[in-house]
């Protein structure tokens, strides 16, 4: 696929609000993969392409949460094991139902999402300590879960992640967010390698991408541990369900009426 230097500039600046917004708050995706989709690349291959810049970004953001303390390292294994095995098992499952209509589901998961939020605003905005923190069977079980739509099709994947992270397994958001910036990169890892292997990754666009989502992550990291993480966070991501779940709904309705 031939690339001229505006189409660059627009790859690049999504890469860029990519890596922060999941550094920051998760939800990347809703950028980078509909300007994949919009430069030419097949849905699949946009599907697949889109884990280049996620994983640059959740590696430079890791990098810079690493730097200031913010993870809690001994409980990485926990959380991002049961994602990251997840992830293969959706990466494998994406690949072999390529053609699947996954619109009505994605719609659904984004509104499920953005209603968990909107209820459950006041623990978000108040989870202050980990001390309560719990990784049981039941929380490796939801995780598992969530790292299956990570590897299938990483849209809102991270909301997911901070939602069973804060909300079931009592993390504070901003420790809930460090972990998901961690799981996020090793699960994307994962699924990325598997779409490598079937050939799906257009690295030449992916490359150019992540360029920009290196800058977003290192950026949304410093805010991510800033005083207002836990505003910023939630209100990102308020932010940005909303106006996609206002994107996909026009895009599902204008595909029935014409």
């Amino acid at each position: 696929m031939a690339l001229n230097p505006e189409t660059i500039a627009i790859v690049i600046l999504a890469g860029l609000f990519c890596g922060f917004l999941n550094a920051v708050a998760s939800s990347g995706s809703a950028v980078s993969l509909p300007v994949l989709m919009s430069v030419g690349l097949h849905a699949v291959a946009a599907n697949a392409t889109n884990r280049v810049p996620v994983l640059v970004g959740a590696i430079a953001a890791t990098v810079g949460l690493a730097r200031r303390g913010a993870i809690p390292w001994k409980r990485t294994l926990t959380t991002a094991g049961p994602i990251t095995l997840g992830a293969a098992a959706g990466a494998l499952l994406s690949e072999r139902i390529p053609g699947h209509d996954l619109r009505i589901v994605i719609v659904a998961a984004v509104s499920v999402a953005l209603v968990l939020i909107l209820t459950n605003l006041k623990k978000l905005l108040n989870s202050t300590t980990s001390s309560n923190a719990t990784v049981d069977w039941k929380v490796m079980f939801l995780l598992f879960c969530v790292g299956v739509w990570t590897g299938f099709i990483v849209l809102d994947a991270g909301t997911y992640m901070l939602l069973v992270l804060v909300l079931v397994a009592d993390f504070a958001l901003p420790e809930a967010n460090a972990l998901r910036n961690v799981a996020t990169a090793t699960a994307t890892a994962v699924a990325m390698a598997i779409f490598a292997g079937h050939q799906s990754v257009d690295w030449t666009t992916g490359g150019i991408m992540a360029l920009g989502s290196v800058a977003g992550g290192l950026l949304g990291a410093r805010l991510a541990i800033s005083d207002q993480a836990r505003r910023w966070i939630v209100g990102l991501l308020v932010v940005v369900i909303v106006g996609e779940l206002a994107n996909l709904s026009i895009r599902y309705f204008a595909h029935l009426f014409y």
